[in-house]
């Protein structure tokens, strides 16, 4: 006996019946969003980073670059296609890394999950996405985003304010 084949979704198709478990599970099951967030990045682990990496003496980008590098163990091309970036900036980045710090970065075990696909536009800076992302998905305050990720709480508002005079507010997509 043959197994019967499902019918290919289209991408549309697909939205409408994630929306509908989305719904169903906030309406019956009183998940919240962050709740939700914290489903979908339990189920794409390896399509985001925790996080405190970020909570490192090293920048944003360079934090981000060796922790993909040697955490992941992804190789400078495939970083830079996932981050959307040139190749030359990603080795750059972890060069400067590995010259300011030999140590591995080793995340927090229960940690806030960031969804890679974030860090894709261009027209932020990492720290921007991370805190945008941070505020966005987990109403997070400044005070608590400058706990988790090891920095000053006016700095974070500064990185907050420039994402949002940037057009990103609210569910993280350019106004």
């Amino acid at each position: 006996m043959q197994k019967k084949r499902q019918p290919h979704r289209t991408t549309a198709e697909s939205r409408e019946l994630l929306k509908s478990i989305i719904r169903f599970m906030k309406l019956n099951q009183q998940l919240s969003i962050q709740e939700l967030v914290g489903l979908y990045t339990e189920v794409s682990p390896e399509e985001a980073v925790p996080v405190s990496i970020f909570s490192t003496s090293l920048s944003p980008s360079e934090s981000l670059c060796k922790y993909l590098k040697e955490n992941r163990s992804l190789s400078f091309h495939e970083i830079a296609v996932i981050l959307n970036r040139d190749d030359r900036s990603v080795w750059t980045s972890y060069a400067r890394a590995l010259r300011k710090s030999s140590n591995a970065i080793v995340p927090k075990e229960e940690d806030i999950l960031v969804p890679l696909p974030v860090f894709q536009d261009r027209s932020m800076s990492i720290l921007e996405h991370v805190v945008n992302y941070l505020k966005t998905n987990y109403n997070l305050s400044n005070s608590k985003i400058a706990r988790a990720i090891n920095k000053n709480p006016s700095s974070i508002a500064t990185v907050a304010n420039r994402a949002s005079a940037k057009g990103f507010g609210q569910g993280g997509k350019a106004r």
